[in-house]
């Protein structure tokens, strides 16, 4: 009777432990009734445990205790594979949800994020449709974010074009949209969604007083790091830059965000800033990381690392790197490309071809590997290591094993310019075009490119002397559009050149001139050819015209009796050139008008260089320099003897006279010979100083 009261109290304080959320206290309680002889296999109790071990996030303990009760293993599906999914184990967390046929909401919502995370996102689509369309309740919002979430993971990972079906109400459906939109290349519409989404997210936060600025900052990274996605994409890799540093300074929590962040700046760094790009790299190797990005993102990621590795020229680390890529990701032509990019940059391009054929060869064999693997870009890559070798031929080949490619417009054309290179152009390139127009008319392609193909062939032939071949490939073309005035008219050249009868036969089908010029309209044409005619057409008619009349007088006087003189004789006056103002005739100009003013005879200087002369050197070293300013000393005449007409500047000497005004003025010649100052030289101090 004691222990059933006490059994009784347990399952009281479990009770009140669980309505308070004291998980702590209700996980006690239940170890004390599962450790009692009558409550050992109560599954309630144990259910109750697992609950409260899954607030306290012990998913490890609480698996462990699952999967060790046999009473509770087949039950708690939706707690075990929850508690696999925190784990990361995501495909046992899917095999677990398979166990049982009948789903209820919490194991599809649970399906649905499990799917997801692998990557399965058609999957996970159709499951959140049928949440969608069976459920109502407080978590509508949420399913549709997560709805939002796969259509944009389809569109930017896969490429699958889908409809998301409803209008986006919150930032978080607003970002899940501008993502799908990226992967549709709608950059532009992305870009503006998202700075809605940012300026939304602001909105919804900045007025709780409960949540700081640096939790608002770290809600908005995320969509900044789109934003700045978009603006790489656009080009603007300088703003995109910004934004990227600025996130990852402000230290978030999310490593997933400084991962794709520090990503995207490698990928703008490329072969350049390599050791900016060390630093960021580790951002994206850090611990837990792979397990918060999905799996398109850990692969980019895992090739930016390689890419890096190469053109860092670690070889090794390259090497080794590549091998474990090619193993993880087996339908992936890129690891192989990286590693041929390196035997390159190596200096072996000979390997390198080496190592693309051997790869060829093992995918191509169905016996050897068994991967879904497109081979284009290493056949393409191929191409180009042989063409830079010179191996024309092979090149070739190796472009007509790829009718999907070989076909199109752009690769015949290469292949014309390489048959022509190799001297085999006539025959090869005949039977390229007919292949080619062969293989679009069974895919079916757009009458417009079938047109160009045949046209282009039918034009190789009858420039090589083949009109029977260009014949029967534009009368196929007459058959696909019978009004085709043109390929008529190029019908009945090739036949004229084998089949004169055949040629008139078929000219009876082209329509008259009439017909042809119903739609012409002269008087538009005429005035669009003088539009476009030359405006010196009009000024050579008027010339005509002039001598037309000159001529015509010319034989009316003639006629009279009277003289003319050819004009080819008649000499013109040439008109003398116009007499200064101020001109005199008897002028004698300055013999040294064209020397710098310094450089003049009569040149004294002005008074401040007078004075840069005295004192200069020491004393007593000169005794003309002092006896220049000696007044006792007379050198030259004095100024009683000193002639009144002594030549100024702007004057010249003796019997010149004063400077009329049509003498050119004395100046000062700029970039001439100036006087410079003289460079005082230190001295050594001696012994005795100075």
């Amino acid at each position: 009777m004691a222990a059933q009261q006490n059994l009784s109290n347990l399952y009281s304080d479990l009770n009140k432990s669980i309505n308070k959320s004291d998980y702590r206290q209700a996980l006690k309680a239940a170890n004390k009734i599962l450790h009692t002889k009558e409550g050992n296999g109560d599954v309630d109790t144990m259910h109750c445990k697992v609950v409260a071990m899954l607030q306290m996030n012990q998913f490890s303990e609480t698996l462990k205790f699952i999967e060790a009760t046999e009473q509770i293993n087949n039950v708690l599906i939706f707690e075990k594979a929850y508690c696999q999914y925190r784990l990361l184990l995501s495909e046992e967390a899917l095999a677990t949800i398979n166990q049982t046929r009948e789903h209820d909401i919490r194991l599809n919502e649970l399906k649905a994020q499990v799917l997801y995370k692998l990557g399965r996102y058609e999957e996970a689509l159709t499951v959140y449709k049928r949440l969608i369309k069976d459920c109502s309740d407080d978590y509508d919002e949420e399913r549709k974010t997560n709805l939002s979430a796969v259509h944009a993971a389809l569109s930017a990972f896969h490429g699958v074009e889908t409809n998301i079906g409803f209008v986006p109400d919150s930032y978080e459906q607003l970002y899940n949209k501008a993502c799908w939109l990226i992967g549709r290349g709608k950059v532009e519409e992305a870009k503006d969604l998202l700075e809605q989404a940012e300026a939304s997210c602001r909105q919804l936060y900045e007025g709780d007083p409960d949540i700081t600025a640096e939790d608002i900052e770290a809600e908005t990274s995320v969509i900044r790091v789109q934003l700045g996605y978009c603006l790489q994409i656009l080009g603007n890799e300088d703003k995109a830059l910004a934004i990227y540093n600025q996130v990852i300074r402000s230290r978030p929590s999310d490593l997933a965000m400084v991962a794709v962040a520090s990503n995207n700046i490698i990928s703008i760094n490329k072969e350049q800033n390599v050791f900016d790009s060390k630093k960021k790299m580790k951002a994206t190797i850090a611990s837990g990381v792979e397990n918060k990005l999905v799996p398109f993102q850990r692969q980019i990621i895992d090739f930016n690392r390689a890419l890096l590795f190469m053109y860092s020229n670690q070889w090794d680390a390259c090497r080794k790197l590549l091998k474990g890529l090619q193993r993880e990701h087996r339908s992936s032509s890129v690891p192989s490309l990286i590693q041929a990019m390196q035997l390159c940059r190596e200096k072996n391009a000979s390997k390198a071809i080496d190592y693309l054929k051997n790869f060829i060869s093992e995918h191509s064999d169905p016996d050897l590997s068994s991967d879904d693997l497109d081979l284009k870009n290493i056949k393409l890559a191929l191409v180009q290591l042989l063409l830079s070798q010179g191996q024309l031929a092979e090149s070739c080949s190796v472009l007509e094993s790829m009718p999907e490619i070989s076909y199109e417009p752009a690769v015949v054309s290469c292949l014309v310019n390489l048959y022509r290179a190799q001297g085999k152009e006539p025959e090869m390139t005949s039977k390229l075009f007919t292949r080619a127009v062969e293989w679009h008319k069974k895919k079916k392609s757009s009458l417009g490119l079938l047109f160009d193909l045949m046209w282009q062939s039918s034009k190789f032939n009858l420039d090589h002397n083949k009109p029977q071949e260009g014949a029967s490939v534009l009368e196929d073309m007459l058959r696909l559009d019978p009004k085709n005035v043109k390929v008529l008219a190029k019908l009945i050249y090739a036949y004229s050149q084998f089949n004169t009868s055949k040629a008139h036969q078929i000219s009876k089908g082209l329509p008259s001139l009439a017909e042809l010029s119903v739609h012409v309209n002269v008087d538009e044409l005429e005035r669009g050819a003088s539009r476009l005619a030359p405006r010196y057409v009009k000024k050579l008619k008027e010339k005509k015209e002039t001598v037309a009349m000159e001529t015509t007088v010319k034989k009316d006087v003639v006629s009279e009796g009277s003289l003319i003189p050819d004009p080819k004789k008649v000499k013109k006056k040439k008109k003398k050139n116009p007499v200064p103002k101020n001109f005199e005739p008897n002028f004698t100009p300055d013999p040294e008008r064209w020397f710098p003013l310094r450089e003049r005879s009569y040149y004294k200087g002005k008074r401040k260089d007078r004075k840069r002369g005295v004192g200069k050197g020491t004393q007593g070293s000169h005794v003309t320099l002092s006896d220049t300013y000696d007044m006792s000393q007379k050198i030259g005449p004095s100024p009683s003897q000193a002639a009144p007409n002594s030549p100024k500047p702007g004057s010249v000497s003796g019997s010149q006279g004063n400077t009329p005004v049509n003498s050119p003025k004395p100046t000062q010649v700029r970039g001439g010979a100036k006087a410079k100052k003289p460079v005082n030289k230190k001295k050594k101090k001696g012994k005795g100083g100075w």
